[in-house]
């Protein structure tokens, strides 16, 4: 029998924030620079989970090195520098999160995202209450899927991890949550690696638009 859920936690490019379109257009600003053909918007959003790397070499697969280095520190100047041009909260998260608001459970971020780049990002957002915790790629020695992370993040929000629901739309995130003793929910709206199988995942719950996931927090 599941335990109450008395804190949420989202990861964030895929799951709360869609990121896709501000990566797509700093990858074409690098491709444009370095005179690469454009890749197109699917594969980026395709790619996105496994971090700025993973996007740039899309573009400049023959690369390694400081080669590839030089691309990717581009890239990610040109991220930054754009990095809420297009980006928004995923439709239907809003309810949600107000939800969250005003029954004052707390809720938080877990990403792998790294501190600069996630704070840059999340000042240009105003939620209807502040995340109790942001957990980033680089706040520990160790990032998902290893516990750590996770359970640091429930400490923050003053939630014993089994209270804990986890969402992400990576099986890396599921597999970050379970490794936490949290309860997990997948969030197959976001950017599905092409390997990934659904039934692969294993999570406790399966939401397949925002709008189940802020149905299902208004039922705490």
């Amino acid at each position: 029998m599941q335990k109450p859920i008395e804190c949420v936690l989202f990861d964030l490019d895929g799951t709360l924030l869609d990121t896709s379109y501000d990566f797509a257009y700093a990858l074409k600003k690098t491709c444009e620079a370095f005179n690469r053909p454009v890749v197109d918007y699917s594969t980026i959003r395709n790619t996105v989970s496994q971090g700025g790397l993973a996007v740039t070499q899309l573009a400049f697969a023959d690369l390694t090195g400081d080669a590839l280095e030089e691309k990717r520190q581009f890239f990610l100047e040109v991220y930054f520098n754009h990095i809420a041009l297009h980006t928004d909260l995923f439709p239907g998260l809003h309810s949600g999160l107000e939800y969250l608001a005003e029954n004052e459970i707390p809720w938080g971020i877990v990403t792998n995202k790294p501190t600069w780049l996630t704070k840059k990002l999340l000042e240009s957002f105003v939620f209807p209450s502040e995340p109790y915790t942001v957990i980033c790629g680089d706040t520990l020695k160790v990032r998902k899927p290893d516990p750590e992370p996770m359970l640091l993040a429930a400490k923050q929000c003053g939630v014993d991890p089994e209270h804990c629901l986890y969402l992400g739309d990576h099986p890396r995130d599921i597999e970050a949550g379970k490794n936490a003793n949290m309860q997990t929910g997948s969030a197959f709206f976001g950017y599905l690696p092409k390997t990934a199988s659904a039934s692969d995942w294993n999570a406790d719950y399966d939401f397949h638009t925002p709008y189940e996931i802020s149905e299902f927090i208004q039922t705490l």
